[in-house]
């Protein structure tokens, strides 16, 4: 069973009809996709924003063109996938290394919904999984040497063109991706505190305290798990398959 898919059917009865609806990058939030595009043949109202080439490009193939992000300062909801989400709710975004434009869009909606499998649910986060910074050409040096200092022992990398290893890899925004590797995970807290700190770094992919609600999927069912203030708490369980 596509648990992702299940997380996506359940994000989709969330989905609110005249809504202003974003849509972040990921399998999860194509599947979401998917279902809004079956809504709106069959008289769902929405406009769509989306953060993600791929997704907007899934949208367009489907003969919907998604609104720009640039005409709108509010979303009523945005849906995103994520690598990790923990106990807390924050969010851990590296893969795409769109996070800039993704909280962009999270910032903006009154309610940002999470989707995902049972695996990405976790106690804290794991080394596994990078933290990432968008940061201004031409700071590569300053910034890297700034992390050191704050975290030892860092693993760091700058991302290089697929196409090109001689090349560095460049954002939508025209920036470059510094990839940071833990082995093992500062405090969330410190990390959103120091990092935002250092000169030259436009954004990280750690989405410290954002995250309204997360829909998590897993063997014994779907689960809503909600945050207010800093209270996280379960507020409904769906067994599978959800119908």
């Amino acid at each position: 069973m596509d648990l992702k898919k299940e997380a996506a059917r359940l994000a989709y009865t969330l989905v609110e009809n005249h809504g202003s609806i974003g849509l972040g990058d990921g399998t999860a939030v194509r599947h979401l996709a998917s279902c809004i595009i079956g809504g709106m043949r069959n008289g769902l109202q929405v406009s769509l924003y989306t953060s993600s080439y791929q997704t907007e490009k899934f949208l367009q193939e489907s003969g919907i063109v998604p609104n720009d992000i640039a005409d709108t300062d509010h979303l009523d909801q945005y849906f995103d996938g994520c690598d990790q989400v923990d106990k807390q709710l924050n969010a851990l975004k590296s893969g795409a290394g769109i996070h800039t434009r993704e909280k962009l869009l999270a910032s903006m909606a009154r309610q940002f919904i999470i989707l995902g499998d049972e695996t990405k649910f976790v106690q804290e986060f794991g080394p596994q999984f990078p933290l990432v910074l968008e940061i201004l050409p031409g700071a590569e040096k300053f910034v890297t040497t700034k992390i050191l200092s704050l975290f030892p022992g860092t693993l760091i990398s700058i991302r290089k063109s697929p196409d090109n290893e001689n090349i560095l890899l460049c954002t939508r925004n025209g920036n470059y991706l510094i990839d940071c590797w833990f082995s093992q995970w500062p405090d969330p807290a410190l990390v959103q505190q120091q990092s935002h700190q250092i000169a030259g770094v436009v954004e990280i992919s750690l989405f410290y305290k954002m995250v309204d609600e997360a829909i998590i999927a897993g063997e014994k069912g779907i689960c809503r798990y909600q945050r207010k203030q800093d209270l996280v708490m379960k507020i409904s369980q769906e067994p599978l398959p959800f119908a």
